[in-house]
């Protein structure tokens, strides 16, 4: 509720499931036009801010194992689907602490995640916040970005989990 009073956009939060990052909660903005994803709706790591944040905090090993059974599907013109432009965006990922879904799953959207962490600092899943390009826009993800880390981190100690970004 916090996340999305602060950035007016909805907040979601989701978790690690194979090969994908699955929806269990949400946080509507009262924006009329706004992101929705249903309970259980399911996205592909490598097109998807949870799914990239988590991808960034695992092992190499563990991705090229999970993108190698997954594959690098294309969903738009902005799909990560070459694995090496894909490593460059997780290492960004891994140094700043959040991700950028950039119109890459959904054209029009933006999203902005952070990872969660279990007790042995395994990333678990996710936190972020989605919205139109208009509203969530470039200049934006520097306020949004460091918002949503916050909430990871607040969702990670709360949950006994560890990590410090």
């Amino acid at each position: 509720q916090e996340l999305m009073e602060k950035t007016g956009e909805t907040a979601n939060l989701g978790v690690a499931e194979d090969d994908c990052a699955v929806f269990v909660s949400q946080v509507e903005t009262h924006q009329a036009i706004r992101a929705f994803f249903r309970p259980g709706t399911r996205s592909p790591f490598h097109a998807s801010g949870i799914g990239k944040a988590v991808l960034a905090h695992l092992e190499p090993e563990r991705v090229a194992a999970i993108l190698r059974k997954a594959g690098l599907q294309r969903y738009t013109d902005k799909t990560l689907s070459d694995i090496s432009a894909l490593a460059h965006d997780l290492a960004t990922i891994k140094h700043r602490g959040w991700s950028v879904d950039d119109e890459e799953r959904h054209p029009g959207m933006r999203c902005v995640a952070a990872a969660i962490f279990n007790e042995y600092g395994e990333p678990i899943g996710g936190v972020s916040v989605s919205g139109p390009t208009v509203r969530v826009t470039p200049e934006r993800l520097a306020e949004i970005g460091p918002l949503v880390r916050d909430a990871a981190v607040e969702v990670t100690k709360m949950i006994g989990g560890v990590k410090a970004y």
